[in-house]
């Protein structure tokens, strides 16, 4: 059956204040969010870290999708939403 998810849960290895973030090199998050664009979909992006991962800018490129929010141990960061 194909998901078509209102809301993702993203891993990362690294983000910014901006959020944006470094993922683990596969790719397979910024396919699916790129599939569901595609489609004309837009599900609220909410990654999943430690204070720790958070650095000072995280190198992005215009088909980067940056997070509405990030969840850590210290609690849930908001970013503004850029369209």
């Amino acid at each position: 059956e194909v998901l078509d998810p209102s809301l993702m849960l993203v891993p990362l290895a690294a983000f910014d204040g901006r959020g944006h973030r470094i993922g683990y090199g596969a790719g397979y998050y910024d396919r699916a969010i790129a599939r569901l664009a595609e489609r004309g979909m837009k599900p609220r992006l909410i990654g999943v870290a430690f204070d720790c991962q958070c650095i000072e800018r995280v190198p992005n490129e215009p088909h980067d999708m940056p997070l509405e929010m990030i969840l850590t141990e210290s609690g849930l960061r908001a970013f503004p939403v850029l369209d």
